[in-house]
């Protein structure tokens, strides 16, 4: 194998290190490929031609408004782990960060308010710690696009923690209950990625007033020192 070749093969194994890389690579490949066959294409007549010159010239205004649309949309699927110094700012900004949602970092336009504390049985501690696993692992499984049975089965499951610790009768215990129904009728066919987020950011919602009410009925409570998340 020559030097030049060489040289090729390298580039093409650094392009194809994320996603972005093995767009660009095709792009090369095809264009290059559609360039060389017109140029040798001596024996061709201008009727064959044609189509060739044609998708030359379109091919690159079709890669344009296909890139803009994923840099608009899907900015973040465009790298690898390995593109980031800090691979949290990957897990940030990729399909990873579990599509759009955020389920730690809510505005307060996304809650409401909190169960009241009288309800919360402070006793079943374990109850209160398998729902927040059981609601954390449901929100898991939309994201990681898991199939909405498993998603059917955490909530059921955090149902169960909710009437155990007194909240099945609040709005939030009425919020899981309505959701479990919605995701019972849309199916597999209408859970898309942004369905999956919305219900995802939902349940982090949940989670959060959750919280709350079981910080309140701890006169005690202090938070910890990296406290970020937006209160209500």
């Amino acid at each position: 194998m020559s030097d030049s070749q060489i040289g090729i093969v390298d580039a093409a194994k650094g392009l194809a290190r994320n996603p972005l890389g093995i767009i660009a690579l095709f792009i090369v490949l095809v264009h290059g490929f559609a360039s060389l066959v017109t140029a040798f294409a001596g024996s061709f007549t201008p009727e064959e031609r044609l189509p060739l010159i044609y998708f030359l010239v379109l091919f690159p205004i079709v890669v344009l408004a296909v890139f803009a649309w994923l840099v608009s949309k899907h900015s973040g699927k465009l790298f690898a782990p390995e593109d980031f110094k800090n691979e949290e700012n990957y897990i940030r900004s990729a399909g990873i960060r579990y599509g759009q949602a955020g389920i730690d970092n809510q505005t307060p336009a996304q809650k409401t308010a909190a169960p009241p504390v009288g309800s919360l049985n402070t006793r079943a501690i374990g109850s209160i710690y398998w729902l927040g696993h059981d609601l954390m692992w449901t929100a898991d499984v939309l994201l990681r696009k898991g199939p909405p049975e498993e998603v059917l089965v955490g909530l059921a499951q955090a149902r169960h923690h909710l009437f155990q610790v007194g909240l099945d009768g609040t709005p939030i215990g009425d919020e899981l209950l309505a959701l479990g129904k919605l995701i019972q009728e849309s199916g597999e066919l209408s859970f898309s990625s942004s369905v999956r987020d919305k219900y995802a950011s939902q349940l982090g919602s949940i989670i959060d007033r959750i919280g709350m009410t079981t910080e309140a009925s701890q006169g005690n409570f202090k938070e910890p020192p990296h406290w970020k998340r937006i209160r209500s």
